[in-house]
């Protein structure tokens, strides 16, 4: 099984993964940086951060080549709750 790294990327900084994950494909790794993007974006708002600011999670494979990056941020106020995040983007 192919091995995948999240690399987290903000204005900032970049935070690399240096252990990755196998997973049997690239649609099952961007499914993770989704759900990585979703938890971040809570952690976030629940410490009051910025809310405005791009990240995104840079997927690489074992050779250290780019294959995907998910793109989040927290949208408008949508629900009942204080921050909706939006879905991530696909980028290739």
């Amino acid at each position: 099984m192919p091995r995948y790294y999240f690399h987290y990327r903000t204005d900032d900084e970049l935070i690399r993964d240096h252990d990755g994950s196998e997973l049997a494909n690239l649609e099952a790794a961007e499914h993770i940086a989704a759900e990585m993007g979703r938890a971040i974006i809570d952690r976030v708002a629940g410490e009051g951060g910025d809310m405005d600011a791009p990240r995104s999670i840079e997927i690489t494979d074992a050779a250290g080549r780019d294959l995907l990056y998910v793109v989040f941020w927290a949208g408008p106020k949508v629900g009942s709750g204080p921050f909706s995040p939006v879905e991530p983007a696909r980028l290739h």
